[in-house]
């Protein structure tokens, strides 16, 4: 069977779609197959679609309905569970700017609202009681009923999911199976799950996007999009792609912490989100990161002779922090404009 097996295509669609279906069925070479699809994948664009994943659908439009209904509750409601000293709850319109990059001008505040959700840790899990870095309270609404277990079941599904792409990727860039499943910077891994609502706008200021150009900060990104599309990739040529929204498709790209353990080999694309059709846009997507205290070295198969480390081992702690001071500027609730709230 050739990797053509294991590629999709949609027409129209310029970003690569990989069948996860027959490597979740453990299926003779299906593993070595999707392995190489990913790495074209990842090496080229950046970005793939996957399907037959694994998370079932009615559980994602679970997420998605209730996703709506969170962001359509009156502000005051929203503001009690609010984005405070750490990146838990709501973060209103407004409260997020990318700073100016190469990639394109962002020169004003996003025009999109966010609800953050982290792992919950037991009271007397040993990460809690030991105070660890990546150990979160999250903030909920205590009159939203099935709210936060639909959140949770979808957290613990796409937790699993992570760990079948990380042994894909492992096998993508000739490691074993279980390298990266087992790797200690992912016991645990840190995952960040955000609730995305963009709302339609009459117009856009020059300059202003949903979300401004960026690159992730951590391993992987795990988007779920509802139907409608928004999101585009910066192309190694410097074009401007569009992800369409596509049923039973979940999208993964490689963020800056994966393209720097594996020496650039992988690539962390520039994206940015445009709402321009008039109507209300949700996405929902599955933050992977390393943990915070683990030194991250360029992997064994990514350098050699003539293809030395470009960068220095750091911790994911280290580079969150000085990313976080170049890139983004955080309003408090009260600086945000008025007429980036409505």
């Amino acid at each position: 069977m050739s990797i053509r097996s294991y590629l999709r295509a949609a027409p129209h669609v310029q970003v690569p779609i990989i069948d996860l279906g027959p490597c979740l069925r453990d299926e003779p070479g299906a593993l070595e197959l999707t392995a190489t699809a990913l790495r074209e994948a990842s090496e080229d664009l950046g970005f793939y679609f996957i399907v037959n994943h694994g998370v079932t659908q009615s559980l994602i439009d679970r997420v998605f309905a209730e996703t709506a209904r969170f962001h359509a509750l009156p502000l005051e409601r929203k503001l009690s569970v609010r984005v405070t000293d750490k990146v838990v709850g709501y973060l209103p319109e407004g409260g997020q700017r990318q700073r100016t990059s190469k990639y394109a001008r962002s020169d004003h505040p996003d025009t999109s609202s966010s609800y953050y959700i982290r792992q919950e840790f037991a009271p007397d899990h040993p990460d809690r009681l030991a105070g660890k870095p990546w150990v979160f309270e999250n903030k909920w609404i205590s009159d939203l009923p099935g709210f936060r277990d639909t959140m949770l079941e979808y957290y613990q599904a796409m937790t699993g999911l992570v760990s079948q792409i990380l042994r894909v990727q492992s096998v993508a860039l000739g490691l074993s199976p279980d390298y990266l499943p087992q790797h200690p910077a992912f016991a645990p891994g840190v995952y960040n799950l955000r609730l995305l609502h963009y709302p339609p706008r009459e117009r856009t200021l020059d300059g202003q996007f949903g979300i401004g150009p960026h690159t992730d900060y951590g391993h992987l990104t795990i988007l779920a999009q509802g139907g409608v599309p928004g999101l585009e990739i910066l192309t190694r040529d410097e074009t401007w792609i569009e992800a369409p929204a596509l049923p039973g498709h979940l999208l993964v790209n490689n963020a800056d912490l994966c393209s720097r353990w594996t020496n650039d080999r992988f690539r962390s694309a520039p994206h940015r989100v445009i709402n321009k059709t008039g109507d209300t846009r949700y996405s929902i997507p599955f933050f992977t990161a390393t943990r915070s205290d683990v030194v991250l070295e360029c992997l064994p198969t990514c350098h050699g002779p003539g293809n030395p480390p470009k960068y220095p081992p750091i911790t994911a702690g280290e580079y969150f922090a000085a990313i976080n001071r170049r890139n983004y500027d955080v309003l408090r609730v009260d600086q945000v404009p008025e007429d980036v709230t409505r």
